[in-house]
């Protein structure tokens, strides 16, 4: 396999959006028994976070809306 393959393969990171007023969340993984230690991040005045064991992305609907993205409530 080359290195453009393995490239091609790996999953986009799951966006989860949160409301405006959310100052931190936590992450688990999201799948029982095979996720990673329950971890908490603080938004300090961002409008996104990653978790940094697996990649989750964590947004404030304000910033969805910025984009000019439209995604479904």
């Amino acid at each position: 396999m080359s290195a453009s393959d393995d490239t091609q393969n790996k999953m986009e990171p799951e966006v989860i959006i949160v409301e405006n007023d959310v100052d931190e969340v936590s992450c688990d993984g999201g799948i029982p028994a095979l996720g990673h230690p329950r971890v908490w991040y603080s938004f300090d005045k961002q409008d996104k976070v990653t978790c940094g064991y697996c990649g989750r992305i964590f947004v404030k609907r304000r910033s969805i809306a910025d984009d000019g993205k439209s995604h479904a409530a």
